[in-house]
């Protein structure tokens, strides 16, 4: 049996987790086990915390000073030889006590920082392969590159980017961001949907973001039915609830795949934050993307490639008295229909080569 471990990063509920559990289930459905660890709190259990909760309150509070820091530390050229020494100085012993004491056939790597130590340490374990698997939409500079085995890429421009860079083509898969194979189980059909439309509305749950000013100012007219995704964000569960409007409706946290994929089979479109994992659920659902927000860093960059391949519609500089109206307008146009219908299935088209279980049976 193949000893295999998946390295995501910090506890908190971030595509990077929703990826290894995707991977893990895949897995699990071939027979295989595999065990994910974060080695921040594996490590450092007290200190993920205070740095998990900093991390909120920094992007919530200072965003543009976040985005021009992560723009200046993980944006731009690829340097093989540049080195972040305090991860290094943190986190390479603890990751080679974790290699020694689990042994490890294959590592996945959900998060850049995992990809670095092991892409650093790899010589020291020939034996192991190492597969980084990237949660958003572009590939910063942390990730490591030329130790690793095998590449599990989001979309052709970061295929293209790694093959300049050196990353030998037979190494590269284009799967698209791995997401849970409940959602690959029949998709919506925009079609089909007629007034009032149920939007999704979803990017609060960690309680970060600007989900509470859009529902602050929504004033349904009676075109759209809001489903209002709260996570396990109370206050705004509470604050929704409160407002015992017909077409606004409070969603607590599900606890399952299979409860969110119901919900999107229901909706017509979804309201929601650029992150990659999302945004793949429903480009796999062909959902049309309305993005209302983005968080400082990743998201920005996800809504830069997103907007220009026209898989979007970026919706922050709209009227918000005028949402509604646009946005039935667009199920209203046929002609909107198709054009996002065509450029989602250009996508999915250039992903449709690799299965996810075809490549993991092929690389394990």
């Amino acid at each position: 049996m193949k000893n295999i471990l998946i390295f995501p990063f910090l506890s908190i509920s971030t595509g990077h987790h929703h990826v290894a559990d995707a991977l893990q289930a895949e897995l699990e459905s071939q027979g295989l086990t595999a065990e994910k660890i974060d080695i921040f709190s594996h490590t450092y259990r007290r200190l993920e915390k205070l740095s998990s909760d900093a991390y909120l309150k920094w992007i919530q509070y200072f965003p543009k000073t976040y985005s021009s820091i992560y723009r200046l530390l993980a944006c731009g050229q690829y340097q093989n030889d540049k080195r972040y020494t305090m991860y290094e100085w943190l986190f390479t012993q603890q990751m080679r006590q974790i290699l020694k004491e689990k042994q490890p056939d294959v590592a996945f790597c959900t998060h850049a920082l995992p990809s670095y130590l092991l892409n650093r340490l790899k010589p020291e374990y020939p034996n192991m392969k190492v597969v980084n698997v990237y949660t958003d939409f572009f590939v910063n500079q942390l990730w490591g590159r030329e130790n690793i085995d095998h590449h599990f890429v989001p979309i052709m421009d970061v295929k293209m980017q790694l093959m300049s860079e050196g990353i030998d083509q037979k190494n590269i898969y284009l799967t698209g961001i791995p997401v849970h194979r409940m959602f690959e189980m029949g998709s919506a059909d925009t079609g089909q949907h007629h007034p009032p439309y149920t939007i999704i509305i979803t990017g609060g749950s960690m309680g970060v973001g600007g989900i509470l000013k859009w529902v602050q100012y929504l004033s349904p007219g009676g075109n759209i039915l809001y489903k209002i995704l709260c996570g396990r964000n109370e206050k705004l569960y509470c604050y929704v609830k409160s407002l015992r409007h017909p077409f606004i409706e409070a969603i607590p946290y599900l606890h399952s795949k299979a409860e969110m994929n119901r919900l999107y089979d229901q909706a017509a479109g979804i309201m929601t934050k650029p992150g990659g994992v999302t945004i793949s659920e429903c480009l796999q659902k062909r959902l049309p993307v309305f993005i209302y927000h983005a968080l400082p860093g990743q998201e920005e960059m996800n809504l830069n490639l997103l907007k220009e391949k026209k898989l979007v519609t970026d919706m922050r500089n709209w009227d918000m008295q005028e949402a509604e109206e646009r946005i039935a307008a667009f199920f209203q146009s046929n002609e909107q229909v198709k054009e996002y219908e065509k450029h989602v299935n250009g996508y999915l088209g250039e992903i449709a080569d690799w299965k996810m279980e075809d490549v993991l049976k092929r690389i394990i």
